[in-house]
């Protein structure tokens, strides 16, 4: 990345790794310990029921897609970037159906993009005459395998040659991450009406753009489609990355359903041009590029984010422990410094219903609680006394195994079948288990926020290849 940390963050940072280990550690001392351990049941169980009751009240249903008349994706008029307005521009009615540009940020991925271009290609989201309703804009980010060539061979051979290009970025001492190479395409530069990003290494079926026009028509702004794991039944780590995402979709979808600040993810972010426009688009800093989106969204505008269940997206799980701490240590300082920065905004916007703040607040101050966990840990070997620190390790892990069976009902096999019984059971417990790993890595990355000089880092995942077919629905 191309800056450092804010003083004032660094500080904030070692406040919140320093309060919580201390509360922790505070939390073993006489009967106070149990007052604790129960006071956090209830709290978390009073966040995740509401949560649970409404993911199944989204206010957009899935499918069935409605009767869209499609026109070409129209070409923007030259001229000069306008200034920002001073209110967010009223969602249009799409009548031809709304078009769609796909950006895709890609450093050396011509691996794995070639697949993704023939999914594309293979999108019904077209005119009567068949003419594609999209375009695909690749980033090449200063690769150094053909990513762009590779692109393009891939798009003729695909018949939409005419609906792909490539813009390579170039230079030294860019910063690097997908948020700056998202900056090489700005809304200005788009065609479509709507802009979506994908991972180089994603998956998707031929109804993908038909189902997102679907929730654009219905009035979402903003949305993120469901993120599925490829190949999740060949190992444990997979099977556990898989079912986290769908855990993940069931928090952010009861957030949307009750109103509160819901939030993109990376692979899958849709959102109108025009929006994204008056955000001031792209920005080069963040860490989360889909998170800091998010909030920009929220304090500026007061726009939640749609989840769409039936809009999927495939992804490659992350193969090995090394990368894995890899990814969720860039997950968590990114989180933080959304946090960090946009908090106050958030917490002050007037275009927020107190709701929305109240729930953005709540989300934020969960990446307190694996301090607190931690200094229990230190109390618990300081003292001799383990109990609350297994009480609050079991409560954490236990409201994500609850929240996952719940979620799991969405799962289904290739027979159509959802997991019953102890098979689903033991698919949540895997969930809470493979949670813990927050437990370390948040205050891991509060030290490295607070104490760290220079420049930030981003940590790119290596893609591979592969995947089952399960993408094409």
């Amino acid at each position: 990345m191309a800056s450092g940390t804010r003083p004032a963050w660094r500080l904030a940072a070692l406040a919140i790794l320093v309060g919580g280990l201390t509360v922790g550690v505070a939390a073993g001392r006489g009967r106070r310990s149990r007052w604790i351990v129960g006071l956090a049941a209830i709290l978390a169980a009073g966040h995740a029921v509401p949560i649970a009751a409404a993911s199944r009240r989204p206010p957009i249903a899935p499918v069935p897609l409605p009767g869209l008349t499609p026109a070409p994706v129209p070409t923007p008029a030259p001229g000069p970037t306008r200034a920002r307005p001073a209110v967010p521009p009223a969602a249009p009615t799409f009548t031809p159906a709304p078009t769609f540009s796909v950006l895709v940020a890609a450093r050396d991925e011509a691996a794995v993009l070639p697949a993704l271009v023939a999914d594309l290609a293979a999108q019904d989201h077209r005119a009567a005459d068949g003419t594609p309703l999209f375009e695909v804009i690749v980033i090449d980010d200063r690769s150094a395998d053909g990513t762009g060539a590779a692109a393009l061979r891939a798009a003729a051979a695909a018949g939409i040659a005419e609906q792909v290009r490539v813009v390579r970025r170039e230079g030294r001492d860019l910063p690097d991450g997908k948020g700056a190479a998202l900056t090489a395409t700005q809304p200005d530069t788009c065609r479509g009406d709507v802009i979506v990003v994908l991972d180089a290494d994603a998956r998707i079926g031929p109804t993908f753009l038909s189902r997102v026009a679907h929730y654009i028509t219905a009035g979402a702004d903003a949305l993120t489609a469901r993120r599925r794991i490829l190949d999740a039944q060949e190992s444990w780590l997979a099977g556990a990355q898989a079912d986290e995402q769908t855990l993940d979709g069931e928090i952010q979808r009861g957030r949307w359903a009750l109103g509160g600040c819901s939030e993109f993810r990376g692979n899958g972010i849709v959102i109108r041009r025009d929006l994204l426009a008056t955000l001031g688009g792209w920005r080069p800093e963040p860490l989360t590029e889909d998170l800091d989106l998010s909030s920009r969204l929220a304090a500026e505008h007061g726009r939640n984010v749609a989840w769409a269940l039936d809009v999927e997206v495939w992804e490659e799980p992350v193969r090995t422990l090394a990368g894995l701490w890899r990814q969720r240590d860039r997950w968590a300082e990114g989180a933080l410094r959304r946090i960090l920065e946009h908090l106050p905004r958030v917490l002050r916007s007037r275009r927020l219903s107190r709701a929305a703040r109240v729930d953005f607040a709540a989300y934020s101050a969960q990446l307190a609680v694996p301090p607190i966990v931690l200094g229990t840990l230190v109390g618990a070997v300081l003292r001799r006394r383990p109990g609350p620190a297994i009480g609050l390790g079991l409560t954490y892990l236990g409201v994500g195994s609850i929240l996952a069976w719940d979620a799991l009902r969405w799962e289904t096999d290739a027979a159509g079948r959802s997991p019953k019984g102890l098979a689903r059971a033991g698919r949540a417990l895997r969930v809470g288990a493979f949670n813990g790993i927050w437990l370390p890595v948040v205050p891991g990355a509060l030290w490295r926020i607070g104490t760290r000089c220079g420049p930030v880092e981003y940590a790119k995942m290596e893609h591979v290849g592969g995947g089952a077919g399960e993408w094409a629905r």
